[in-house]
């Protein structure tokens, strides 16, 4: 009896085992038999790529032989700064980069369809390693989403697009600051690629309407004004890399000019100021040393003050700019009035001296009167007085001809 049990048990507890398995394949069948309805045929034919590891992403796409060919265009939505300071320029640019990769040829039904691949396959395909070349710092927009799109065509085409802000270094040349046309370059190029791997071309157009978004925002900046842009092809060495490679550049060059009115209200017409002012001081009595002293000393002060503060905002170059020459002058203009009333005040002296003294009646040799005309400041202070006051502004107002002449006109285009 219990043998027969056994038995049956064992019998019921295999057909459970068989129906299981049954139905666990009926299942499978049942579930590849129902079609996917997400995505489209075009995009299931690229995730069927991916999936049977067709595709090596490490492997740049070759077409016409060797060498690939990359397009690249630009559309610079703004330039927010440009410091003269820590010499560089910040913008933001929309980067649109066309190529061809054969592996990514899709059937459909028009000759033109395309498809946007989503983010989570565009880390998938291979891009080219274009980077900005003097770049301090850059990031992509995520605003709001990540500002990145890939779109694919049926004949492999790709036609990829960024946006990304970037502070680019700009060397420029202060000798003529802030009188000066500062030249600024964007450039880009390959990575790891050399020439022979990869070649880059411009492709759009290269007015001014094609480069930026809006012309009125570059034109119009607060410090700078876009006077000439062009655009430039070369093969730049790169003597880093071990075996130095030739690599294809790609360059969009910018001829700046900056706006000098606000240096002129800072800087300019308060100096000239000090120097005027400290000018007519040399009107007041000369025996009235508080009040001389005290206007010349303040003049000195407010001109050192107004170089340190200009200095504070510029680079530490080696050199002298303009600006720093002019200031410097009005400087040694302002000093010389206090050097003026410190050898009058010393004639003066010398004057009440010798008025004291007993005149000499004995007949003065013509050696004698040719010495008096030489020191006739010493015997005539006031002389010394109204030649210093006219040579003073007469000086000062040649100074300012001959400085602004050539920084305005023959320097105008130095850059």
């Amino acid at each position: 009896m219990q043998i027969a049990q056994s038995v049956i048990i064992l019998l019921l507890t295999t057909e459970c085992i068989l129906a299981g398995k049954h139905g666990q394949r009926s299942r499978k069948k049942s579930k590849s038999k129902v079609p996917d309805k997400h995505g489209t045929d075009q995009s299931k034919q690229i995730e069927d790529m991916f999936r049977a590891h067709s595709y090596e992403l490490s492997i740049r796409p070759k077409v016409e032989g060797q060498i690939t060919k990359v397009g690249l265009g630009v559309m610079i939505e703004s330039i927010t700064d440009v410091s003269e300071k820590n010499m560089d320029f910040t913008l933001t640019l929309c980067l649109h980069e066309t190529w061809v990769d054969p592996r990514l040829r899709f059937s459909s039904g028009g000759k033109g369809d395309s498809i946007v691949l989503p983010s989570r396959l565009i880390d998938k395909i291979w891009v080219p390693d274009i980077y900005i070349v003097g770049s301090k710092n850059s990031f992509i927009h995520k605003t709001t989403v990540n500002n990145v799109v890939l779109r694919l065509y049926s004949n492999g085409t790709i036609y990829y697009s960024v946006k990304i802000t970037s502070t680019v270094a700009c060397q420029m040349n202060l000798y003529n600051f802030p009188l000066d046309l500062e030249s600024c370059s964007l450039t880009f190029q390959s990575l790891g690629y050399n020439n022979k791997e990869v070649v880059m071309e411009w492709v759009g157009g290269k007015d001014i309407n094609d480069l930026f978004f809006d012309p009125g925002l570059v034109t119009s900046m607060p410090k700078f004004r876009l006077i000439h842009h062009q655009f430039l092809a070369s093969n730049q060495s790169d003597s880093a890399s071990y075996n130095a490679e030739n690599k294809s550049s790609l360059q969009v060059m910018f001829e700046l000019k900056r706006y000098p009115l606000s240096f002129f209200l800072q800087s300019y017409f308060p100096a000239m100021s000090m120097v005027t002012l400290a000018g007519l001081g040399m009107w007041i009595d000369p025996r009235s040393v508080p009040a001389r002293v005290a206007l010349g000393v303040t003049s000195v002060l407010t001109i050192a003050t107004i170089i340190t503060g200009m200095k504070s905002s510029l680079p530490k170059v080696s050199y002298l700019t303009a600006m720093d020459i002019y200031l410097w002058v009005c400087f040694l203009f302002v000093f010389a009035t206090v050097l003026q009333f410190c050898a009058l005040n010393y004639f003066m002296k010398r004057q009440q001296n010798r008025k004291a003294r007993i005149h000499r009646t004995s007949a003065k040799t013509s050696f004698e009167s040719w010495r008096k005309k030489i020191c006739c400041f010493s015997d005539d202070p006031a002389a010394l007085d109204i030649f210093f006051r006219l040579g003073y502004f007469i000086t000062f107002l040649l100074f300012n001809v001959a400085y602004w002449v050539y920084y305005v006109i023959l320097t105008y285009h130095d850059v």
